[in-house]
């Protein structure tokens, strides 16, 4: 597909719609033109990736990678490394503790999407990282 002629764009298959894209553009790249076009060449990498079948495991781990590395530079990241930090004073509550906070959320989280699962009746088959529905093959 090229987008300079729009061939094979539908604009109503999309996982984002336009409104949401400029909300998410406009809050990270509101004064920072450069990051917007640095963006843009990671998509239209991925974009190639996934559209010539050349590797979508590659371009799978190249998203979960940016989602790693995205977190450095988020409040959450800042958050944990002072909670880290008060760790190493030796001063917390158990309760308050990184591992025993984190941990607990974790475990709270996972429950919470195999219940979901559940209810939907959608597993995630192991040797492909694919949904089906529960039942059916």
């Amino acid at each position: 597909m090229c987008m300079a002629d729009g061939a094979g764009y539908d604009s109503q298959s999309l996982l984002m719609d336009e409104e949401e894209w400029l909300a998410f553009l406009e809050e990270a790249f509101r004064n920072n033109s450069g990051g917007a076009n640095t963006l843009a060449l990671l998509l239209f990498t991925l974009k190639n990736s996934i559209e010539t079948a050349h590797d979508l495991g590659q371009a799978i781990n190249t998203l979960l990678d940016g989602i790693r590395l995205t977190y450095l530079y988020t409040e959450e990241h800042k958050l944990a490394l002072k909670l880290y930090m008060l760790h190493l004073t030796g001063h917390l509550k158990p309760q308050d503790e990184p591992f025993n906070l984190l941990n607990d959320a974790i475990e709270r989280g996972v429950a919470e999407i195999e219940r979901s699962r559940k209810k939907r009746g959608v597993g995630k088959l192991k040797h492909t990282g694919q949904r089906a529905l529960q039942g059916r093959r």
